[in-house]
């Protein structure tokens, strides 16, 4: 049998000890290591090596969960990253898909699902769930091999474009001249991936929400 480590990284000791029992139970996993924190992550994620790591976007009142992410992706040959999170917000989705995030799960997702996205992602599948949906949807593409990580302006466009906000609104609360956002949006989309906005939404299954309110306006 294929020797399997996986990284569980949350603050809070009864959600490791969940996701090390549903993870036992599916009996593929010959090795679990945990962390609490960002700091421990990353020491472990240089120790063990992990084939998967499974990771909370925030620890201790940051997103720090972003910050192991990207370490994972760039750093460790192989290792896929399984974002379990309880903020789905559009800034959320767009720091995950910029750190390169194989996959996305939403915290109120059942445990049904969330192991079948933890097995797919570790067969090299991605699954994207922002939201309670009742199975794992099909997944963003990866980005090219080649495209660089977005730039914190276009993370920043990205979560407002998640937030189905139009050119002319990005423009108002950025204060950028319409063809430097639409610019900006179609950078994006290049990098990600994907040729529309249509392309996103439909790929991340993505649904307008009174709670999507994403980052707050700028004073004008």
């Amino acid at each position: 049998m294929e020797h399997v480590t996986t990284l569980v990284v949350d603050e809070q000791p009864l959600i490791r000890y969940a996701l090390r029992t549903l993870i036992e139970s599916a009996g593929e996993c010959q090795e679990i290591a945990e962390a609490g924190s960002g700091a421990e992550a990353l020491a472990k994620c240089r120790r063990v090596h992990p084939d998967l790591v499974i990771t909370e976007l925030t620890l201790t009142g940051e997103r720090v969960g972003i910050g192991i992410c990207r370490f994972a992706k760039r750093a460790l040959r192989g290792t896929a990253v399984l974002v379990l999170t309880a903020d789905s917000s559009p800034s959320a989705v767009a720091a995950a898909l910029n750190a390169g995030a194989d996959s996305f799960v939403h915290k109120s997702a059942g445990d049904r699902v969330v192991g079948e996205a933890i097995r797919r992602t570790r067969a090299g599948e991605r699954t994207w769930l922002v939201g309670a949906e009742t199975a794992p949807q099909p997944a963003p593409p990866p980005p090219p091999p080649d495209s660089p990580p977005m730039t914190s302006r276009e993370e920043e466009v990205l979560a407002l474009v998640l937030c189905r906000r139009s050119n002319d609104e990005i423009a108002d609360q950025l204060h950028l001249a319409r063809q430097t956002v639409k610019n900006y949006v179609s950078c994006v989309l290049r990098k990600l991936g994907f040729t529309s906005r249509r392309d996103l939404f439909r790929s991340l299954d993505l649904r307008p929400s009174p709670s999507a309110a994403g980052p707050p306006r700028r004073p004008g």
